[in-house]
């Protein structure tokens, strides 16, 4: 039976980690507050748009496509629950995620096979003081619920196989569908569900096939509404997807990188690095195919944890490689951050069980060095990283490097000369740091976007040099169909006044 007195005495490392972790949150925005990216500044206008005329619209009042809708709503949930704005109330929100995050790590170590508190701490102090956990729970991004989520629906499958009841399986089917319309990355969760169903050896075959078609349907229902509206009224499923530039080998160095920050001793060692992240993916799909033979072995959450890692590899690399993504990051390798590192070490204890007592001391001085090179590791990229954000805030919108911008205290000053048609290379953050709203600058393979930008006669370009996006056309595009009537000149930007250079409207073919 629960009670808080058995969760104390169970979870006290948890609950300790948690606090590391809250206070690292307060002390990373205390200086500007939440770090904001351009992604931040769209979940928090559309939010604000959910609340005040349940519209799902973005700063510029026009729909919201590039991302899916769950993240929005939910900011808009507690926006309207609390009347704080989500800027504003994102250090507590991100703070009661990622103590979540710990706390369900804990519970879910408790059904390894065999774990010690010994193990629990090593692994909890690990996540609490995570350069990649910080930085993602000191931004306003979706990622944070996403990993919330998941941890929710290991816990949650492991409740489904008690009974395989109907009761579970609804809520694991809701927990699906909210992570898929929190993030597209979310397939990776229904379709890890979908296989543990399918390869589940104690249920019927029908049961199975009924079971199976209700968690998919549940699944995809959030996410195949939005994406409904999104055709309807755009006509693109999920926005401008431009084709991928990087190849499946590219992706698993930039991989490799990442894992360089994870674990020291991967560090400038791109290559070794993918091999290794190639070699865990290995163990976690020999683990699963391990629990499917051996079925007594199934129903453990290990399982579940196996199958993601492996699921999410091959998407994360499969998508990247065909669809334009930014570099692939600590960001966007963070749902397989934890599993990662279960996957790594869960086998140590249950190995180390018939081994010698030579043997089991010599792994244990050796796992607590790698504990301490790691947390070593981990203190350095976060000391670095406070550096500078003690100083001027978090990287992005809320930094003083924007917040105290020249241009934009020029503007801010000077908002009766900005009228008329205005496009940004950082459109977020123009209108989150003035009000005023702006187009992006066209893609540079979408003539679509260039010809809308050239049929105005017209226009104001706001150029930050921190903004730049190489994906999008540059000034000396716009400058061989318009002549800058007026130059601007900031030292972090340009403000540039368009005309036509003829009369006649300028199209590309």
């Amino acid at each position: 039976m629960w009670t808080i007195k058995n969760f104390l005495s169970q979870q006290w490392d948890a609950i300790i980690a948690s606090v590391i972790a809250s206070m690292a949150m307060y002390f990373l925005t205390i200086h500007s507050g939440i770090g904001l990216s351009p992604d931040s500044i769209a979940y928090s206008s559309s939010a604000g748009n959910i609340k005040d005329h349940f519209a799902l619209l973005d700063f510029n009042g026009l729909p919201l496509v590039d991302f899916p809708a769950g993240y929005p709503f939910f900011l808009a949930m507690f926006y309207a629950i609390t009347g704080i704005i989500p800027i504003a109330f994102a250090p507590f929100l991100n703070s009661l995620l990622y103590v979540g995050v710990i706390l369900l790590s804990g519970i879910i170590m408790d059904g390894f096979t065999q774990t010690t508190r010994g193990y629990r701490i090593m692994i909890l102090s690990i996540l609490a003081t995570s350069p990649c956990l910080w930085e993602v729970y000191s931004m306003l991004w979706s990622e944070t619920l996403f990993l919330f989520l998941a941890m929710l629906f290991f816990l949650q499958w492991k409740q489904y196989v008690q009974n395989h009841s109907y009761k579970d399986l609804l809520l694991l089917a809701v927990i699906t569908a909210i992570a898929f319309a929190t993030r597209f990355a979310g397939i990776t969760i229904l379709a890890t569900g979908l296989a543990l169903i399918l390869f589940d050896g104690s249920v019927p075959f029908w049961k199975k096939i009924k079971q199976g078609s209700l968690y998919f349907v549940i699944g995809i229902s959030l996410v195949a509404l939005n994406l409904y509206r999104n055709q309807l009224i755009t006509d693109t499923a999920a926005g401008v997807r431009e084709k991928a530039l990087r190849s499946v080998v590219d992706n698993l160095l930039d991989i490799g990188s990442v894992l360089g920050e994870w674990l020291p001793f991967l560090s400038n060692h791109k290559a070794i690095g993918a091999g290794v992240f190639l070699l865990l993916v290995v163990v976690a799909k020999l683990g699963y195919i391990f629990r499917i033979l051996q079925q007594q072995f199934y129903h453990k959450i290990a399982t579940a944890i196996n199958l993601y890692l492996l699921v999410y590899a091959v998407f994360i690399v499969g998508v990247s490689s065909i669809s334009r993504f930014e570099i692939l990051s600590s960001r966007l390798l963070s749902p397989i951050y934890i599993p990662l590192i279960l996957v790594a070490t869960a086998w140590i204890l249950p190995m180390m069980k018939n081994q010698t007592k030579f043997i089991r001391r010599g792994i244990l001085i050796v796992g607590m060095g790698l504990f301490i090179f790691c947390m070593k590791n981990q203190y350095k990229l976060n000391a670095a990283n406070w550096e500078g954000i003690a100083f001027a805030g978090i990287p992005g919108y809320s930094e003083d490097q924007w917040t105290l911008s020249p241009m934009i205290q020029h503007i801010n000053q000077h908002k009766d000369s900005i009228k008329g048609p205005v496009y940004s290379d950082a459109p977020g953050g123009l209108y989150h740091l003035t009000g005023i709203r702006s187009l992006p600058l066209p893609h540079n393979e979408i003539l679509k976007e260039q010809n809308e930008l050239l049929a105005h006669k017209n226009l104001i370009v706001v150029w930050f040099t921190d903004g730049i996006n190489h994906d999008l056309i540059d000034m000396p595009f716009i400058q061989k169909y318009k002549a800058p009537a007026a130059i601007r000149t900031f030292s972090d930007g340009f403000i540039y006044y368009f005309k036509d250079k003829d009369s006649s409207t300028v199209t590309i073919h």
